[in-house]
Parts: C-alpha cells; structure tokens; sequence
C-alpha cells in the first residue's frame, strides 16, 4: 500500500515540483550569494584534509580491488553507471590522435574518473593518465595505481615536465578554484590541443554566483567555495583561442535554494595559428 500511495504522489506532483521540496527539505549543498571568493573561503571550512584523502583512498581501494563499481566523493557506488558522453568526447580527441589519449585529469583525486571508465577507456586505444592534484591526494595516489596508468603530480608544470599530453581533463573541478580565469589562460598559454571539461555549472541570464557547497557529514565533513558560472562570460574566454567542438548535459545536479543550475560539458579543440 505504500508504493502505491508513494506513486500516486509522485504522479500527481509535476517534477518540477518535486525538484523543489528536494531541495527544500533534503540536505542543504549549497547556500549563500557571496560577494567574493576570500568572503565565502571565510565561511566555509576547506578541503585539503587527511580525513577526506583517506575516505577517498578507501573506497577508492575498494574499486580497485573489485568490492565496488566506482567511487565519487569518497563515496562507492555497486553498479557500472559510465558516463557516455564523456566518453565520447575522450573518444574524439582520441580519434583525432590514431587512437592514442594522453590525458591531463586535473583534480583527479585518485583516478576516480579513469577507474570509473577503466573498461570504456581500453577500448579507445592506448591511454595514458597523469593527475594533478593537491600534495596530499598526490602523495597517496601511486600506492593505488600500480599496474595502470595512472601518475600523480602537486602541479600542471610537472606534470609537463614528465610528458606531452592530448587533452586537459577538468571534471568537477573549475568551480572550486579561486580565480578560474586565470587557471584556464594558463592551460590554453600552454598549449593543449584539447580542453574537455564536465559537470560544469552553468546558467544563463545572470551573473556569476559564489556560493558555499556543505558536503553531508555521513561522506565527510567538509565545507568550500564554489562559483556558479554565467554561460555566456565563461564561453567568451575562449574567443579567438579554442572553438567548441561538442557541448553536452553531465551528470550533476545543483540545486541552490529553489533554483537548480544546469550541469555541462564541454569539449574544446584548440584553433591553429593563423
């Protein structure tokens, strides 16, 4: 009788609806309208902890040892779910390259996107995978990758000094930088003949958003700044350097008061010198 009347809500109630009592009464991710990055960092507690690198390197083992399909956030998860459009952006960069990727995954932690598509990845060809992370999460990483191609670096400098890379991965991780302008004219001063970025949250008609993201303290506890982007202004800083290639919905869900941002990926392939 539950399930029934479970459904004849779920039924009479417009999902949009839905999306909002969500947000409303479920776990608050995300909060705040900050001026600035320094006011929001001030408010919120960071995430370079030794706790949070050893909840990831735990269920990060487990994906490896074969307990668990994949990982995110420190959190497993039993059954296969790949993302397929992510795949078929890396699938492009590696048939414009005769089925060799050489990725740049920064903020990797350790491996989850390369241990999620393991088996989708062999099949492209010949893959090698360096991450850049901070120090803690890249001092832990090769106890877990032996046997795969998984490298570790504190930085996109030396992970340039180990080798030349096809694509810069940038998976969940822009929105968490403090000046992510200046990130990305570095990465495209650099060269890469591909930036792919996923799970980007992006919106139009507004400007950029700061906000706080509170992660449950049941994954761990933990608390950062995080910018919403503006479609339009976060596009326009490739104008002229690297044209859009293919752009697709990622995976992940931003819900910000009564507003959910959408979440968006972005294959960019860098335009010749003319």
């Amino acid at each position: 009788m539950n399930r029934l009347w479970k459904a004849a809500a779920k039924a009479a109630v417009p999902p949009g609806v839905r999306t909002l009592l969500r947000a409303w009464l479920g776990w608050r991710w995300f909060e705040g309208n900050y001026a600035t990055w320094a006011a929001a960092k001030a408010a919120s507690g960071g995430y370079d902890d030794a706790l949070i690198v050893e909840r990831v390197a735990a269920a990060t083992q487990s994906v490896r040892d074969g307990r668990a399909a994949y990982e995110r956030d420190g959190v497993s998860f039993a059954d296969p779910l790949p993302e397929q459009a992510l795949m078929e952006a890396l699938g492009l960069v590696a048939g414009a390259n005769g089925g060799l990727l050489r990725v740049l995954d920064f903020g990797g932690a350790l491996g989850t996107t390369y241990w999620r598509h393991r088996r989708e990845l062999a099949a492209l060809g010949e893959v090698g995978w360096n991450i850049v992370e901070q120090p803690r999460f890249a001092a832990r990483g090769p106890a877990l990758a032996d046997g795969t191609p998984l490298r570790f670096f504190p930085s996109v400098a030396e992970a340039a000094v180990a080798g030349a890379h096809d694509v810069l991965l940038a998976s969940t991780t822009v929105q968490y930088l403090a000046d992510p302008a200046a990130v990305i004219t570095s990465w495209m001063d650099r060269g890469f003949p591909w930036l792919l970025f996923n799970n980007l949250p992006l919106h139009r008609d507004a400007p950029d958003r700061i906000a706080v993201q509170h992660v449950p303290p049941d994954i761990y506890p933990a608390s950062y700044p995080v910018w919403f982007f503006n479609r339009e202004r976060f596009l326009a800083r490739f104008d002229g350097r690297y044209e859009v290639v293919r752009e697709f919905a990622s995976e992940a869900v931003w819900p910000v008061g009564w507003r959910t941002y959408p979440s968006t990926g972005l294959l960019l392939r860098r335009r010749e010198a003319r």
